[in-house]
């Protein structure tokens, strides 16, 4: 299971894992929502580990709103005026970073993707950190579809 329920709210619950995705729903008093998240497999690039965060990729639905909001979680701020490399299997979409998180352009870009990485298998992301280290992190896609579902029947 990730590590960051702990540093998130009491209010977040576990729902399920499968495989390399883990899914959690997050009742507040504006609403619920849920989320899968994933942690990198393996990460490369010329920076300190040490000062690197925690980094995830999540997907969010919101109970009666936004669903499959895909979200990247850097560890690191990005460069300024620099694009995110999302890239599942060898198909690239640029995404745009903002601090230390990067989303897609449209909520249409998002469907797209989400259906992508349901048939993939793998999921690269190339970020630039703020001093201009190329960081590239290795993901699963492995049990993706089936957390997915979790969410999708927890905050439709």
């Amino acid at each position: 299971m990730i590590s960051f329920v702990s540093t998130t709210s009491a209010k977040t619950k576990f729902i399920g894992t499968h495989k390399d995705w883990t899914a959690y729903s997050n009742k507040e008093k504006n609403g619920k929502t849920c989320f899968i998240a994933s942690e990198p497999l393996k990460s490369s690039g010329k920076y300190n580990k040490s000062n690197r965060g925690k980094t995830y990729v999540f997907v969010t639905n919101v109970k009666n709103g936004t669903n499959h909001e895909i979200s990247v979680v850097a560890g690191f701020n990005y460069k300024k005026n620099t694009k995110v490399k999302f890239t599942i299997d060898k198909n690239t979409t640029l995404l745009f970073p903002i601090d230390d998180r990067a989303w897609s352009e449209s909520p249409k870009i998002d469907k797209i993707l989400v259906r992508k990485m349901k048939k993939g298998n793998k999921l690269i992301i190339e970020g630039t950190s703020s001093p201009g280290n190329v960081i590239t992190d290795h993901y699963s896609l492995s049990g993706f579809t089936k957390a997915l579902s979790l969410i999708d029947k927890n905050c439709s």
